[in-house]
């Protein structure tokens, strides 16, 4: 029996590498002559054999097919005799061709309608990688790569909008994957993609790997501006994307006046920049990279694990390339392979008015250069304020304290004060109470980010009060209470004791004649309360008695 060509009808099937392939037999079957045709189907009329013969028949049969089974299995020996022998439901087979390559298929047997005396043997044959990149069995691995290039830019998704471009795509770069491995594509050309799927532990259809990371390796991350293409449904991550520099803090001690009205200030910082030789490639000008022999270029590596619960898989980073794929062969002298200089630099930082203790300043792009050429990161300056013991701030107003006597404090005076802005003179207005406020407006602190509006200056008014004065003040003070009757009695210090025995006798008077004042109203008050009851009295018995 010869191996019918692809496309060519087997009874009523088809057998082909690429596509299902459908064997419609009669049963039972017997030893007898099959040929192949094109046109027409053929029936085979046989006897009733036995059941044990059935299954030889059938098991001779298979085996005379361009088929060979993936694992070798007692399915195919001739089965003892038995009232329910009959071909088992599923067989896993590969179909071998001098012309294409090995297709595992699986075998699967389903009984057609009754009136129809016979089954259908329905095979579907697995990803022929080799038609997929359009090379013979005997390509080189040159040539592959070959193919792999020109098929990966026709279908990438990003230049081909097609349907079914992006599975085409996948499919392109799991074929490259196995016949790029020298390992891996010895196990498919013996046993298929099923060996290969078992060797790694892969599942049906599954990647090891992101195509666009294949696809990267050889043509660069820019090439033909594939870059809007999400690859977060392969499970990589995009190859290029900048990784920004780390930010920086500095401290930095202001004047009071400097926090108020702003200022200039300038600082030495060190920080990392770029190398200005290798870019911040790391790698020696004129020479190239390699790509990781670890990971494949891909900058992640799986293992696998056998467990009792079955296969686990981890992916982790490349430990060689640390993620990115490539390796350098020759290091920069500069920078000794890390891309970035340690360096120190003289910066203008410009202080805003208002700015307050504990204020933060944000300088972009003054931090440390990221690796690998990417963006630095921010300078972060924090700031402390000097205070001075004769203002305190208040948000954006300011608070002092001043000192008047009690004269000033009932006369009102004009006193000389210290702001911001130099010595002023404040108005006191007469009557000052302790503890008053006295505000000067627009002498406080501007407001952040809007100078043009600026606080007030509150000065809380204290007045003091001397221990002693002399006889002359006193006397003043006396008559000036006398004035406002609010004359009492003090002890003087400095007068004579005949001055205040005179001062008491003049007291007593005033009192005695206040006493004998008020007993006169007393007495007169009653006179008439008497007389008019009596008076009430007799007219009420004369309206009674008339």
């Amino acid at each position: 029996m010869h191996l019918p060509r692809a496309n060519t009808r087997f009874v009523p099937g088809r057998v082909r590498a690429d596509g299902p392939v459908s064997l419609s037999l009669p049963r039972p079957l017997s030893l007898l002559p099959l040929t192949t045709h094109t046109k027409h189907h053929h029936t085979l009329n046989t006897p009733q054999p036995e059941r044990e013969r059935e299954a030889k028949t059938m098991a001779l049969f298979i085996s005379s097919l361009p088929f060979t089974p993936t694992k070798p299995s007692t399915d195919l020996l001739p089965l003892s005799p038995s009232r329910s022998s009959r071909l088992s439901d599923g067989l896993t087979l590969s179909l071998r061709s001098s012309r294409r390559p090995t297709a595992t298929a699986t075998v699967t047997w389903r009984r057609m309608k009754r009136r129809r005396r016979g089954g259908l043997l329905s095979c579907n044959a697995s990803a022929d990688y080799y038609s997929t990149l359009g090379v013979p069995r005997s390509a080189s691995g040159k040539d592959i790569k070959a193919a792999y290039r020109k098929l990966a830019r026709q279908y990438h998704p990003d230049v081909n909008k097609q349907p079914g471009a992006t599975e085409k795509f996948k499919e392109i770069s799991t074929a490259y994957e196995v016949l790029s491995d020298d390992k891996r594509r010895a196990l498919y050309d013996q046993y298929g993609e099923a060996g290969v799927k078992s060797s790694f532990g892969g599942a049906a259809g599954a990647y090891t790997s992101n195509p666009f990371d294949l696809f990267e390796t050889f043509f660069g991350t820019s090439m033909g501006g594939f870059s809007g293409m999400d690859q977060s449904a392969f499970g990589g991550r995009r190859r290029g994307t900048s990784v920004k520099g780390e930010d920086i803090r500095y401290d930095m001690i202001l004047e009071f006046s400097e926090s108020i009205f702003g200022a200039e200030k300038e600082i030495v910082l060190s920080h990392l920049e770029t190398c200005d030789v290798c870019l911040g490639t790391g790698s020696k000008l004129g020479s190239k990279m390699r790509i990781c022999s670890t990971c494949g270029g891909r900058g992640q590596v799986m293992r696998t694990e056998q467990t009792p619960f079955g296969l686990f898989s981890q992916v982790s980073i490349c430990p060689t390339c640390g993620g990115e794929g490539e390796i350098i062969s020759e290091y920069c002298r500069k920078c000794a392979g890390e891309g970035r200089i340690r360096i120190k630099k003289d910066i203008n930082i410009k202080i805003p008015p208002g700015v307050s203790k504990g204020s933060t300043l944000r300088v972009r792009g003054e931090g440390d250069a990221g690796p690998k050429g990417g963006p630095p990161g921010d300078l972060y300056v924090c700031l402390d304020v000097l205070e001075i013991p004769e203002i305190q701030r208040d948000g954006i107003n300011l608070c002092s304290t001043i000192s008047i006597n009690y004269i000033d404090a009932i006369l009102g005076t004009i006193s000389k004060v210290k702001t911001v802005d130099g010595i002023t003179e404040l108005q006191i207005p007469s009557g000052t109470q302790p503890g008053d406020v006295v505000v000067l407006s627009k002498r406080g602190v501007p407001k952040l980010n809007k100078p043009s509006i600026r606080g007030d200056h509150l000065f809380t008014v204290k007045v003091t009060i001397p221990n002693r004065i002399s006889g002359r003040e006193r006397e003043l003070l006396e008559e000036l209470a006398s004035l406002n009757d609010l004359s009492r009695s003090r002890p003087r210090t400095h007068t004579s004791t005949k001055t205040q025995i005179k001062n008491t006798e003049h007291q007593k008077d005033l009192n005695k004649e206040k006493s004998e004042q008020t007993e006169s109203d007393d007495f007169w008050k009653k006179l008439k309360d008497y007389a008019g009851s009596v008076a009430n009295g007799a007219l009420k018995w004369l309206k009674d008695n008339l």
